[in-house]
């Protein structure tokens, strides 16, 4: 695969509700020193800050762990669930006002070989049980919050990154409620998941006419 235009500061800087939709069918870059791995992303969730009871950040709360949200957008923001497991967000709209999306699910591109070395477990059809999963993503694409909380997405030298991909049409989105929230009162009915749908999708895969140089 040639290389794909990162996506840049004022992409991220958006409304995080369009930033999130746009994100479905981009590509996400990891490279290691024993190769590149990319994912298509195919599933995410939206979380709006301080008015929002699901957010991290809700009514402002800054604590170390969240300060990472008050970045500039485009940071990456990589958390611990359960003491072991990694989460990945990105970081949206303006800094200072903590809203970010999280990266829930992927169809694996370049680098399977390596995403399997990474998870070693058994693989089904399609890739199922590799990257379809917020911490199996991370442990197949070797992402923790030790390397990547808190670094720039959009440097450079960032080894992990969003590209440019394909453009989904919005009628292929199917919208519903985020999962594990129910602490969130009326927030958790939000519809703030967006994800591919497969029926409308049959071929996740990567698409080459879609590849902006």
């Amino acid at each position: 695969m040639s290389e794909l235009r990162r996506l840049t500061r004022e992409y991220f800087s958006k409304d995080t509700v369009s930033v999130g939709k746009d994100l479905l069918g981009k590509y996400l870059v990891r490279k290691t020193s024993e190769g590149r791995m990319i994912g298509k992303i195919i599933e995410v969730e939206i979380y709006l800050g301080p008015k929002d009871k699901a957010c991290h950040c809700y009514n402002y709360k800054k604590t170390e762990k969240t300060k990472v949200m008050y970045m500039k957008s485009g940071t990456l923001y990589v958390y611990y669930i359960y003491g072991t497991y990694f989460c990945l967000n990105v970081i949206t709209e303006q800094e200072g006002f903590p809203c970010a999306v999280f990266i829930r699910n992927l169809y694996p591109i370049e680098g399977i070989e390596l995403m399997r070395e990474n998870r070693n477990v058994k693989v089904g059809k399609n890739y199922k049980n590799l990257v379809d999963g917020p911490s199996k993503l991370c442990m197949a694409m070797n992402i923790t919050k030790e390397q990547f909380n808190g670094k720039d997405s959009c440097a450079k030298n960032s080894e992990l990154y969003f590209t440019e991909g394909e453009k989904i049409d919005d009628k292929k989105i199917l919208l519903g409620k985020r999962i594990g929230i129910d602490y969130a009162e009326e927030d958790k009915d939000q519809l703030l998941r967006f994800t591919l749908d497969k029926i409308k999708n049959p071929n996740l895969g990567f698409n080459p006419s879609a590849m902006t140089r």
